[in-house]
């Protein structure tokens, strides 16, 4: 009975809470994931996408930070492609090379 009781604590879950904080950029929208009360990313600029494109909507910028942050909590990358970003509706412009 010791051991069962030693392993039911040993053998819990640790919780890791993840928080989303959207921030205002100069002309637009970022976000923080904050992991255990520390910002684990700071992500002023839409991920995946050249040059330095803000989010033009906090909505965008919070369905962003959803997907990075259950990424994070099912130990996966927290990478976003450019698939992603469709798939979600976020806009940005293509940088065309002259």
């Amino acid at each position: 009975m010791l051991f069962l009781g030693i392993c039911l604590i040993a053998c819990q879950k640790k919780s890791n809470p993840i928080d989303i904080k959207i921030t205002q950029q100069k002309a637009g929208y970022g976000y923080q994931i904050i992991k255990n009360k520390k910002t684990f990313i700071d992500q002023p600029y839409i991920p995946a996408i050249p040059g330095e494109q803000v989010f033009k909507d906090s909505l965008q910028a919070k369905k962003t930070a959803s997907l990075v942050a259950q990424k994070i909590k099912n130990s996966s990358i927290p990478r976003i492609s450019v698939d992603e970003l469709d798939s979600m509706k976020i806009e940005y412009e293509i940088q065309k090379f002259q």
